[in-house]
């Protein structure tokens, strides 16, 4: 199914699918306000749709209604919390409607989860200037390749012509009172708590004599690690925190440190069903039984986690690649024998639950088709869905035994990899 696709809304009633696809029309042709009229009722019929909302929102800017326009974008992040661009757009509206504190905030999210997304570092730029902090702006400006933005910046601070901007007109709904300015450096900076699955920004450190407010405990509560809630495995900032309420798998290695009552035993692999007398990984890397209720927090410099659903399907995944899994997921241990000097040990899942993937850089998808089979090196395989067939080769055009190991799929499915590997191959 493409994205974007009739099929994605396959089912829906045809007033849904008229006012959609009319709204959509009306926007690519530049009359925003008859586009918006037709999305409002689209969404009057299916308040959560996505394709819907981000529509709206777009809309609603072109419209300059930035307000309402945010509040859109805030029901898309909510849904979609790991997807940098709905972050932005939020982001942007919030800038744009001078709600500097949360446009701040979304934006060094969106950074942290695409940090290569110069835009978002541009706006971030933009959102702290016209907040008055020309200093902390002049660093995004760097990073987004502005070099005049940057430099109209050094000229405020040489001057000391640190604008402070107008309040902003009053929102329909009443605003959060604080004893503190909203606007103040020590809000802009006080710690987050994101949703599920999301990497915050680390705090800015503001550069000598920039003025900023707020001693060691402002300091100390900015670095303040946060239960994931409800959530098992989150990141913040550079820690993965695994969340124990009763039972959970993870393993250990960048452990450093432990909160609550946790016992911690180590997992045996499972075949047909029954566990078996060999551990889950070795070393530090083995995977653990953690139960009672507390934290880990693991360190995740160098890694990518990413927190996936199985929500009642299942996948093969090579073992490495699979650093924790909630209680309720089954699994099973296999391995792929070789005459090659490598193997490949897997581990299928199936059921309900949340795992964490473990990569260098950000996993994507490769069809496999019947006539088409896909050789992966083998550090760069996180695993598989569809019905697919490993063999351990070497890379195409390279005789038997010559060459990296890379796994061989063959059949119908998608081959899920790591790009962060393929510069050892190169």
């Amino acid at each position: 199914m493409r994205a974007g696709s009739d099929e994605e809304v396959e089912g829906l009633d045809e007033e849904f699918l008229f006012h959609l696809r009319r709204g959509s029309d009306l926007l690519g042709r530049g009359d925003a306000e008859a586009a918006r009229a037709s999305l409002e009722r689209a969404r009057e019929l299916r308040p959560k749709d996505a394709k819907v909302l981000g529509l709206l929102g777009q809309a609603l800017h072109k419209l300059n209604r930035f307000d309402d326009a945010a509040d859109v974008w805030h029901r898309v992040v909510d849904d979609n919390p790991v997807e940098p661009a709905a972050r932005v757009n939020y982001g942007l509206s919030c800038l744009k409607a001078r709600r500097y504190p949360e446009a701040i905030k979304q934006l060094e999210i969106a950074v942290d989860l695409n940090p290569d997304h110069r835009k978002a570092m541009g706006y971030l730029g933009l959102a702290y200037l016209e907040a008055g902090y020309p200093a902390e702006a002049r660093g995004w400006f760097v990073k987004a390749g502005s070099g005049h933005m940057a430099a109209r910046c050094d000229e405020l601070i040489a001057k000391g012509e640190v604008r402070r901007p107008e309040p902003p007109a009053p929102r329909k709904a009443p605003e959060p009172t604080a004893e503190r300015r909203a606007d103040s450096p020590a809000v802009l900076r006080q710690a987050r708590t994101p949703p599920p699955g999301i990497v915050p920004a680390p705090a800015l450190t503001p550069a000598p004599g920039s003025g900023s407010a707020g001693g060691l405990g402002a300091w100390v509560d900015a670095r303040l690690v946060r239960s994931g809630g409800s959530e098992t495995f989150t990141v913040q900032g550079d820690t993965l925190v695994v969340t124990v309420k009763g039972a959970t798998l993870s393993r250990t290695d960048g452990l450093f440190a432990q909160k609550g009552a946790l016992q911690l035993a180590p997992e045996m692999k499972r075949f047909r069903g029954k566990a078996t007398e060999k551990p889950f990984g070795v070393g530090a890397s083995q995977m653990r039984r953690v139960t009672g209720d507390g934290l880990l927090l693991v360190r995740a410099s160098g890694r990518r986690f990413t927190v996936l659903d199985l929500g009642g399907e299942s996948g093969y995944f090579r073992e490495e690649a699979v650093f924790g899994l909630e209680e309720g997921i089954g699994f099973e241990n296999g391995r792929v024998p070789s005459r090659l000097q490598a193997e490949l040990n897997l581990v299928h899942l199936k059921g309900r639950g949340r795992f964490l993937v473990v990569s260098r850089g950000e996993p994507v998808s490769v069809d496999v088709g019947a006539d088409q089979p896909v050789r992966v090196p083998l550090a760069a395989l996180v695993g598989w869905t569809g019905n697919l067939t490993p063999r351990l080769a070497t890379l195409a055009g390279e005789s038997e035994g010559d060459g990296p190991v890379a796994v061989e799929l063959s059949g119908e499915g998608r081959a899920i990899t790591d790009p962060g590997t393929g510069e050892e191959h190169a």
